[in-house]
């Protein structure tokens, strides 16, 4: 018996320690659930969900409740419930539990587990008696002393909690605490960064508004100098002429620093939009080594420039690319003196696609790898030394790097310190980004020579703001055109029913009607729509001018030089010369008369190989094509004019009486202005097209455009 009694023994505590070691485990599980809870969510009511369900479940109780101390109002409120009915929730929610009030507030004041192992001895519980509750315990939740709440959990039968179960509830508590202390973080970090949010969108409004108000006075500043400039020289008085260059070399200087600010900002609060366009590049860095050649020259530094005559075409922002290129060298020229600058563009094949190097190399005064670690920073400068010597404002590096990024490329830069620096701005050769959006996109075409404006051609000068009316008068006046003004939009589109001028310039920004409007109402006018219209504004949004049909974008201050030149050109008579493909005679004749009275030239051509001949002696304006035809049809008359440099980007209009397959307009995506059924009784809008796209033939190089079929 002996033998049994010690067996037994020894199995039952074989048994306990098994029981022991069984809930050691679940307590590790448990534990290890919750810290995967409190590490992998913010979510505040999930985590302490999960954490009043396990101690509920360890602590073999019926039902718990996890407290958050409010310390503004000083009461504990429930947070998170399990085995809780509806009704005993709404009544916890009633209570207003203070310090020192009851388990919750007596664990609290105390900073220790209070217990009540029967609550038909405790007064101050009388709320749970009624739900068959017999023994409660109450754990804080301390975060360094600091009370943020407190755990609960409630038992159906009377006695005390195991001392194993108190140090479990005291680990979850702290687990509770944690969590706590991450939501709270959290929102803070949320706040805060709805905060910085909100105050980099109000500052670059204020810096967009405020660069708008600087610039309104310095374009009448810059344009009323250059006036007194030509005064000047027309009277011979050079002594008066320079102090006026003085202050036209401080006022582009003050331009270009509120430019860059303004870039900035609207990089910073992602409205900066690219104007993706096909251009060739070899212009382009001509225009940029004329403009700092005479500059280069004051620092006696020679320019060297290897770029290939045919290295092409890219597809990206054109103005973008410009001002990069063009800081880079103007940089490299501020930062050498009798030195050398060279500027080597090629076109490049990297992991199978095509980009564009352009790299600026340098005999300049260099920088330390130190230096080289600020460069790119806005508002910095590699050494701190050269704003004082050189000038600057630390934006023109960052700002430029931001365009190259926005495009799909970056600028890199490798220095040496006394022997010069080389940056390298490299780009995808083209960007697929800010497409045309519609149907039938058409290619690019090669500008045509600037003309010699007719004496006395019309312009219409729409802009409030009178300085501007009368400096660019001045200036067209002097070049031999006729001005007349309008100070508002209202006024400006009655003049241009009244006066149906050569050419018009709007601003966008003004009182009675913006130019948007304006602009809109123009090109939605039969009589007007013809009129080519150049934006003339301190607003940089030249996608949506382009879209709504304006004839070329111009940002405020007036680049005198271009705009005259401008136009000269887009006000000059055009020869109106179309070339009709069509095997129809009647048709062709119908519409030879229709065009001869709008004094159009037309050449006639009944097949695609006859006109083929036709194109050999004479390139039309534009060419009216029919699709059916025999011989040569109208498809294989697309496919032979692409074979031609000259020929391919004359606009094509299709009129058709077939009714195009998707595949018929894959054919004809990229080649042609316009699809119009053929119907004689719509000649009247076959005209309004052709006198639409006329204008814009003259400045196709200029932008790509978006294209619709017309049914």
């Amino acid at each position: 018996r002996r033998l049994e009694q010690r067996v037994a023994e020894r199995t039952a505590e074989v048994e306990a320690r098994t029981r022991e070691l069984m809930r050691s485990v679940s307590e590790l599980q448990v534990l290890n659930e919750v810290g995967q809870a409190v590490s992998s969510s913010l979510d505040l009511e999930t985590v302490l969900g999960t954490v009043i369900a396990r101690a509920v479940r360890l602590g073999e109780a019926d039902s718990g409740t996890l407290y958050q101390f409010d310390e503004a109002q000083g009461i504990f409120g429930p947070r998170a419930n399990f085995g809780v009915s509806d009704e005993m929730i709404e009544a916890l929610r009633g209570l207003h539990i203070t310090l020192g009030d009851g388990p919750v507030g007596s664990c609290a004041a105390e900073r220790a587990p209070v217990q009540v192992t029967d609550v038909e001895t405790s007064s101050r519980i009388g709320i749970v008696w009624g739900h068959g509750i017999r023994s409660v315990i109450a754990v804080p939740l301390l975060r360094d002393e600091h009370v943020t709440g407190a755990l609960v959990i409630r038992r159906k039968l009377a006695g005390e909690f195991a001392p194993s179960t108190v140090r479990l509830l005291q680990t979850l508590a702290s687990q509770s605490v944690l969590a706590i202390e991450n939501a709270r973080l959290f929102k803070e970090s949320q706040a805060k960064s709805e905060q910085l949010a909100e105050a980099s969108k109000l500052k670059s409004q204020f810096l967009a508004n405020m660069s708008h108000e600087l610039r309104t006075p310095l374009n009448a500043v810059i344009g009323l100098t250059e006036m007194l400039i030509e005064d000047a020289r027309d009277l011979k008085r050079p002594e008066e002429a320079e102090p006026l260059e003085r202050i036209l070399r401080a006022a582009h200087h003050l331009l270009e620093l509120i430019n860059d600010i303004l870039d900035l900002s609207k990089i910073e609060a992602g409205r900066m939009d690219l104007h993706v366009e096909s251009f060739p590049i070899g212009p382009l860095v001509d225009d940029v080594i004329a403009t700092i050649r005479p500059v280069a020259a004051k620092n006696a530094n020679e320019i060297i420039v290897h770029c290939a005559p045919d290295i092409g075409d890219m597809h990206a922002d054109q103005t973008r690319i410009r001002q990069a290129l063009l800081n880079l060298v103007s940089n490299a020229n501020k930062f050498t003196e009798r030195g050398r600058l060279t500027v080597d563009v090629a076109r490049v094949t990297e992991r199978g696609r095509a980009e564009i190097t352009m790299t600026v190399a340098d005999t300049g005064i260099g920088m330390s790898p130190e230096q080289v670690g600020r460069l790119f920073q806005e508002f910095v400068q590699a050494d701190p030394s050269t704003t004082r010597k050189y000038g600057g404002t630390g934006l023109g590096l960052a700002i430029s790097r931001r365009f190259c990024q926005m495009m799909g490329g970056d600028i890199a830069v490798q220095s040496e310190l006394g022997r010069g620096s080389t940056f390298t701005i490299r780009l995808p050769a083209r960007i697929e980004a800010a497409q045309p959006t519609g149907p039938l996109l058409r290619r690019a075409r090669p500008e045509r020579a600037p003309k010699t404006p007719v004496k006395g051609s019309l312009i219409l000068i729409v802009d409030d703001d009178q300085t501007v009316c009368d400096v660019m008068g001045r200036y067209l006046e002097r070049e031999g055109f006729a001005v007349r003004t309008a100070t508002g939009g209202r006024e400006g589109l009655k003049l241009a029913r009244e006066l149906h001028p050569a050419a018009i310039t709007l601003d966008i920004n003004m009182p009675d009607l913006d130019g948007w409007t304006v602009l809109a109402a123009i090109k939605g006018d039969p009589l007007l729509a013809n009129i080519p219209v150049v934006l003339v504004t301190i607003e940089d949004n030249r996608s949506r001018g382009y879209s709504l049909g304006a004839t070329e974008y111009l940002t405020k201050p007036i680049d005198r030089e271009r705009l005259i030149a401008l136009l000269r050109e887009i006000s000059s008579p055009v020869a109106r010369k179309v070339l009709l493909v069509d095997d129809d005679e009647i048709m062709r004749e119908s519409v030879r008369r229709v065009l001869e009275q709008e004094q159009w030239e037309v050449i006639g051509a009944s097949n695609g190989r006859f006109a083929l001949e036709q194109l050999a002696e004479s390139s039309p304006d534009v060419i009216l094509l029919d699709l059916m035809m025999p011989e040569m049809d109208g498809f294989e008359f697309l496919l032979a004019i692409r074979q031609h440099p000259e020929w391919r980007d004359i606009p094509v209009l299709v009129l058709t009486a077939k009714d195009l397959t998707a595949e018929d307009q894959k054919q004809l995506n990229g080649y042609v202005e316009r699809v119009m059924r053929k119907n004689a009784s719509e000649l009247g809008q076959l005209l309004f097209e052709l006198g639409q796209m006329l204008p814009r033939s003259i400045e196709r190089g200029r932008h790509a455009r978006s294209k619709e079929i017309l049914a």
